[in-house]
């Protein structure tokens, strides 16, 4: 769970920094960060899509993933969820510590990297990906704060909760299968994988170059490992 410590903190001090000076940070420095953030998400995500062993699997996983999400409207359902958490509060609450607290969550915890990244936490003890979403995160909530107020900083118990719970929940349940064999399973190569696809798809998103629908791809997670068992089977 270091990740999601890593995580919480960046909020907290984001959070903190947000509070004292985040109207006084120019946006052009914001700017740079993030396509650092972007140019780095793009490293791990190549180096987690290449170790496939089974190109076929990542095809079929995105594809048939993608087309699944992309029916599903996960993307545009994600954007009406943020969209419905403005409307739970009157005019007059705005910037209320329960506005701050629900935009920040939502932010902070509906994503990819929030997923994969709490899952390679707790089966390898990687942090790298919550490494990047800290960054990110950190970021975010100081102009969060800065627009929505204090409520920000309580997001950061949603974040340890929610990516603490997927990392405990894979360390339990997926690490011991892992064990201490230096090739992971088909199942569990092929998530890293489609994985690694995810956050290129997003790093293309970061750095302005295309926008893609990220979110839609999220059943392709689910589906890699399942294609990536039934290959090994049928060979």
């Amino acid at each position: 769970m270091v990740g999601t410590w890593i995580n919480v903190g960046a909020v907290l001090l984001g959070s903190l920094v947000g509070l004292l000076v985040g109207r006084r940070i120019p946006e052009g420095i914001t700017r740079s960060v993030t396509v650092g953030v972007g140019l780095a998400t793009l490293v791990v995500g190549t180096k987690l899509a290449i170790g496939t062993e089974n190109p076929l699997v990542l095809l079929l996983a995105l594809l048939l993933g993608g087309g699944l999400g992309t029916w599903l409207r996960i993307e545009e359902r994600l954007g009406h969820l943020g969209e419905a958490s403005e409307r739970l509060f009157p005019a007059g609450m705005k910037g209320t510590i329960p506005q701050g607290f629900v935009a920040a969550t939502l932010l902070f915890c509906v994503g990819p990297m929030a997923v994969l990244g709490a899952i390679r936490d707790g089966v390898y003890g990687d942090w790298q990906i919550l490494g990047l979403k800290s960054i990110m995160d950190g970021i975010s909530s100081i102009g969060l704060v800065a627009g929505l107020g204090p409520g920000v900083f309580l997001s950061a118990a949603s974040v340890l909760l929610y990516q603490g719970g997927i990392s405990l929940v894979a360390r339990w349940a997926i690490a011991p299968g892992v064990g201490t064999t230096l090739a992971p399973s088909p199942a569990l190569l092929e998530f890293n994988a489609v994985g690694g696809a995810v956050l290129l798809a997003l790093s293309l998103k970061l750095l302005g170059v295309r926008d893609l629908k990220v979110g839609n791809l999220l059943p392709a997670l689910g589906l890699a490992p399942l294609l990536g068992w039934a290959f090994a089977r049928l060979g």
